[in-house]
């Protein structure tokens, strides 16, 4: 299923399998002036392209690897000749055949693999210039985009709410805290993210993520240091995992997120 919404010049996409998924099964992208970001997923790929027919589409962006970002690249190639790009250490992940979880390939499928080319600092639409932000927490190819001109900040999957309670085992928190304060001091206008809704002057939010995300993490560190283990600070600041961690195979769980915290510490 495919639904839009218009906000000024920047279409929105959202894809999702089944149109009653909760909204975090939900994935946007982003048609700017002929660019393209983010392709979504598979189960939705040949919809996604064929809804892209006289649409002005000259290029497209990656801001990771992930299944949710990408699956349409191929098609989209297929179909309309584009160059697609993303971060270098993502390229190669994006080119070969992808690794998933069971709970991947039914809520996102499988993405056929594309041919996906480097990014510089910048990459240019007809009339903007959008600069290539590295925020390596979620991922280390993971990648934002800053239109200054506009303060659009494209920000695939970096800004998901205020309080997250849930990470995967490769989101490294204190990273994400870093590249969250990094955007956040280039006064973004308008947040674009690519699990939520669009953000309109997202000072207050960032700076309420950003504040959430260093309590959090001192409570954790402090509480390892009193000599807590990893499951009970767990069961202390966040209680029993929910069902979204049980479908995921615990991919998006509170542990993890406790785990990422305290990686320069000794877990016990």
């Amino acid at each position: 299923m495919i639904s839009t919404a218009q906000y000024g010049e920047v279409l929105q996409i959202r894809v999702c399998r089944y149109p009653d998924f909760p909204s975090a099964m939900w994935v946007c992208s982003y048609l700017v002036d002929g660019l393209l970001i983010d392709t979504g997923i598979a189960h939705t790929a040949k919809e996604f392209t064929a809804f892209l027919k006289d649409k002005y589409l000259k290029k497209a962006v990656n801001t990771h690897f992930h299944e949710d970002h990408v699956s349409a690249n191929k098609f989209l190639q297929d179909e309309y000749g584009i160059e697609i790009f993303a971060h270098p250490l993502s390229v190669n992940k994006i080119n070969k055949p992808a690794t998933l979880y069971p709970y991947q390939e039914a809520v996102w499928g499988y993405p056929v693999p594309g041919e996906v080319k480097p990014l510089g600092s910048y990459i240019y639409s007809e009339n903007y210039s959008f600069e290539v932000i590295p925020t390596p927490g979620h991922d280390l190819g993971h990648i934002c985009l800053f239109e200054k001109s506009h303060g659009w900040l494209f920000s695939g999957d970096l800004y998901i709410n205020t309080k997250p309670k849930v990470c995967r085992p490769s989101d490294d928190m204190w990273q994400i805290l870093a590249d969250l304060e990094n955007i956040r001091s280039l006064n973004p206008q308008v947040l674009f993210p690519a699990p939520t809704h669009v953000v309109y002057e997202p000072a207050a939010k960032l700076d309420e993520l950003i504040t959430y995300l260093e309590e959090l993490g001192e409570e954790i560190v402090d509480l390892h240091q009193k000599g807590k283990s990893v499951e009970r600070i767990k069961e202390e600041i966040f209680g029993p995992e929910d069902m979204f961690a049980q479908m995921t195979q615990q991919q998006f769980s509170s542990l993890n997120m406790i785990k990422s915290f305290l990686k320069n510490h000794l877990v016990s």
